[in-house]
């Protein structure tokens, strides 16, 4: 009967196969310590994004409070200068100084509504809109102030069957802010361009861009514009774009700016898909 011979694995199988097994090990780890980090910048701008909404609650409610202080007496000012105005009928240069007066009152009761937009915490009304419909709101809301200074402004045809799931009247509110930013930031013989980018298409939202061909806007100050109160105007309240994003943060979407090719403006509101939320209330759709 034959022996049986037993085969032992040579020293270079073995130090082969321990090479394999250490260098799988190190790819994991250098994965899990890649995987670490990257949550690790994103509980950081998590942390940063909680800490920013605290700050501007804080200020919201109280800016809400100052404001609604303010609105009462002002209601009372207009009241008697529109009657001081009426009664001063024969007089047309203390009526020209009442008129000035009234312009004032008005300026601080549109501030006022600003401040009390932002700072409103009323659950958004959403419901499944075509985005057609806002759109076509918005430049005719903007058209008298855009044909004054001679700015263009052209809509993309594909918006008008567009649906979306968002609050139409905050998400009109939204747009218009938008575009009344570009109109001031051209002062004239320019053009505003609304589309929708395909590009970046994906389903759950619809990503509508607002470029100008103004003066653009400086890279080192992008993180701050979305901040109430901050603006590089001589007029306004800079609460325009810090609406803009309030509303989109409340409708489920987003807002982010950037430069056009051009130069000028860009600022690209993202919007939650109809689509997505009826896919989302379907049998079998996530939660």
């Amino acid at each position: 009967m034959p022996a049986t011979v037993t085969t032992e694995p040579d020293l270079s199988s073995i130090i082969q196969a321990y090479n394999s097994v250490t260098e799988r090990l190190k790819r994991s780890h250098e994965a899990l310590a890649r995987e670490v980090c990257r949550l690790r910048d994103e509980l950081h701008e998590k942390n940063k994004e909680l800490e920013r909404r605290e700050r501007l609650a804080a200020l919201g409610e109280m800016a809400a409070g100052v404001a609604h202080e303010i609105r009462n007496p002002l209601g009372g000012i207009g009241l008697y200068a529109s009657l001081l105005y009426r009664d001063l009928d024969d007089r047309p240069k203390e009526q020209d100084l009442v008129r000035k007066l009234s312009a004032g009152v008005r300026n601080l009761d549109n501030i006022v509504g600003d401040i009390l937009v932002f700072a409103g915490d009323a659950a958004p009304d959403r419901e499944r809109v075509t985005m057609g419909v806002i759109v076509e709101a918005v430049v005719d809301q903007t058209a008298p102030k855009a044909e004054a200074s001679r700015i263009r402004i052209d809509v993309d045809p594909s918006l008008a069957s567009a649906e979306v799931f968002c609050d139409a009247a905050q998400m009109e509110r939204a747009l218009l802010n938008l575009v009344l930013n570009s109109i001031d930031a051209i002062s004239s013989d320019g053009h505003i361009r609304i589309r929708r980018d395909d590009r970046r298409a994906d389903g759950r939202f619809l990503r509508v861009w607002v470029e100008d061909d103004g003066p653009g806007l400086d890279p080192e100050l992008l993180h701050r514009i979305f901040n109430p109160f901050y603006t590089t105007k001589h007029t306004g309240t800079g609460l325009g774009l810090a609406i803009v994003h309030r509303i989109a943060e409340m409708n489920g979407g987003s807002i982010r700016a950037g430069s056009s090719r051009g130069g000028g403006a860009a600022f690209m509101l993202s919007i939650p898909s109809a689509d997505d939320e009826l896919e989302e209330t379907l049998p079998g759709g996530s939660e």
